[in-house]
């Protein structure tokens, strides 16, 4: 009976994080990089995954050049009433490039820079 409390318990924890396919641009910085998605207008995700900073640095051409990439994770809030930090927890790095033309149009401010 404990045994059969753990497995069901278990299962809804990985219910609750169940890993995404997420499409987007993304920059790094010091400390971590931003996720912008592109089927999310005005949403950033916090995402420090060391492996995905390096690959961006071997990739970019230009300091803070909006990537292309496509990524399997984990989402997660965190934060209060007042306000919440999203987070992505990599998995798996599926594609990082530049970004192509007409790629994520909704995730530029007018002057077509990342916000």
């Amino acid at each position: 009976m404990r045994l059969l409390r753990l497995a069901v318990l278990s299962s809804l924890l990985v219910a609750c994080h169940r890993s995404v396919e997420v499409r987007g641009l993304y920059v790094a910085q010091a400390g971590g990089g931003y996720f912008f998605p592109c089927d999310q207008v005005k949403t950033v995700w916090h995402v420090a995954d060391t492996a995905l900073a390096s690959r961006y640095r071997a990739k970019a051409t230009q300091a803070f050049q909006p990537l292309f990439v496509r990524l399997r994770g984990v989402k997660s809030d965190s934060g209060g009433v007042y306000g919440s930090a999203r987070h992505f927890q990599v998995e798996q790095i599926l594609e990082l490039r530049p970004r192509g033309e007409g790629e994520c149009p909704r995730v530029t401010d007018a002057q077509g820079a990342v916000p």
